[in-house]
């Protein structure tokens, strides 16, 4: 209500928008998430300076004087600002909630997953309307699923659902708007894994949930998001607001933030099969052993190699979702590999996610053995790639490289510091890391080899 009088809102919509109250669980959670990365990946040089010093100036000095730490103030301070408008705009929130469940506290591999979404209106007096999966058999998902690693020292997107429905059914079908009375509940079920028949994934509208890749054993976060936004009835029932808005729309519908509601995190417990012949996700595997680890291959050789047809490797033993120094590869053909290293305690030491082409990382993330990080690197939106690397304890940048989508063209900054640590200059030059081929008649990038 604050924030519509405060943007110059008419009486009936604040009155409507008071209704909304915020959902504190989630943007609390949001909230000091955000914080707490921007402290550890961007605080740590200050703090570092500051305890080599009783001079409370050291800190404006050391932005003052480095370039790199000077931007990563500035930046620090945007960011700031930046969660705190993002953080106040969501708290706008409509009285319908979504919570995530599952039938089971855990799960075998290939074993079909259920998971409940409760949907309730936590309105004591209204009625609300609400839309839900129905027949719909084509166009934009309603509701889809996001698994997160379970580590504690990094936010890590392991797998996404594609957004968009790919059914084998000729019948467009339809989404429903149900109206829940005050305090009324609904529980949807949907599946990932459904193979109790082949065609149930292409033609169930519930079984219709898949991250396009097997999901192997180990302990994963999940949530669900809703988002009606593009669906025609859901655009009838809801006013669509984004995080740049400076004020709210004046409307007699509910609103709902242009990417959706997001459910509570859950924990999602997949254990290893003691099975040799496995399908997951409608794949089939073979495992072999060689006593401690574990080979999952796209056919059964008669014996262990370490080649091409390994399609995934992991040192969890039967019936178990996590041992210490897990150990996590997999490699899916023509669309990526996923090697993943652990602390004993169950946090990343290296997470990489790469193609079989240059340049190759599509997200990776190194850290020292006090956890502290010392590479990253991601492909961009634009399709470019970035990498940095970083000196610990003091996170300053050693190295950062922007390169074309191809890699054909690189740009390398490294950064030179005195033997005290502080900033001295900045070497910037061009390489060409990669050489683009043609591979089966499509375009390639390969990486040059030393002697070129």
């Amino acid at each position: 209500m604050i924030y519509a009088v405060a943007n110059g809102l008419n009486r009936r919509t604040v009155i409507y928008n008071s209704k909304y109250i915020s959902n504190i669980w989630l943007r609390t959670t949001f909230l000091v998430r955000s914080l707490a990365k921007t402290i550890r990946y961007y605080l740590p040089v200050f703090l570092f300076e500051l305890n080599k010093s009783t001079d409370p100036l050291k800190l404006l000095h050391v932005a003052r004087t480095e370039p790199h730490t000077r931007m990563r103030v500035i930046f620090t301070c945007i960011f700031l600002g930046f969660i705190c408008h993002i953080t106040w705009a969501n708290l706008i929130y409509h009285p319908i909630s979504y919570s995530l469940a599952t039938d089971k506290e855990s799960y075998y591999e290939g074993e079909k997953i259920m998971f409940l979404i409760t949907i309730t209106n936590t309105d004591k007096v209204n009625t609300h309307p609400v839309l839900l999966p129905h027949t719909q058999n084509t166009g934009q998902k309603l509701l889809y699923l996001t698994a997160y690693d379970k580590a504690e020292n990094t936010m890590l997107v392991r797998y996404k659902e594609h957004k968009m429905l790919d059914m084998m059914v000729h019948d467009t079908g339809s989404v429903a708007i149900r109206y829940l009375k005050p305090l009324e509940q609904v529980v949807i079920p949907i599946y990932l894994n459904d193979s109790e028949k082949y065609d149930n994934y292409r033609t169930l509208n519930a079984s219709h949930h898949s991250f396009g890749v097997p999901l192997f054993a180990g302990i994963y976060r999940m949530n669900v998001t809703y988002n009606p936004k593009g669906i025609v009835q859901g655009d009838s029932i809801y006013t669509y607001y984004g995080d740049f808005d400076k004020r709210l729309p004046s409307t007699d519908k509910m609103l709902m933030h242009e990417s959706g509601v997001l459910s509570q995190m859950i924990s999602l417990k997949i254990k290893r099969s003691a099975d040799t012949i496995l399908s997951i996700e409608r794949h089939k595997f073979s495992v072999k052993t060689d006593g401690t680890r574990f080979f999952y291959t796209c056919t059964n050789p008669s014996q262990i190699t370490n080649g091409a047809c390994d399609d995934h490797v992991t040192n969890l033993p039967p019936d178990s979702c996590s041992v210490a120094n897990e150990i996590f590869y997999s490699h899916f053909k023509d669309l990526y590999a996923e090697g993943i290293l652990r602390y004993t305690d169950g946090d990343i030491r290296t997470y990489r996610k790469y193609t079989d082409y240059c340049p190759g990382d599509l997200h990776t993330e190194k850290y020292d053995d006090f956890k502290q990080k010392i590479f990253e690197a991601q492909q961009l939106p634009d399709k470019r790639f970035y990498q940095v690397s970083y000196h610990q304890p003091g996170a300053k940048i050693h190295q950062e490289t922007y390169c074309s989508a191809d890699g054909t063209l690189c740009q390398e900054t490294t950064y030179v510091y005195d033997s005290k640590g502080e900033f001295v200059r900045k070497e910037t030059n061009l390489i060409q890391p990669c050489l683009e081929v043609i591979l089966d008649g499509k375009k390639r990038s390969l990486k040059r080899g030393s002697d070129e």
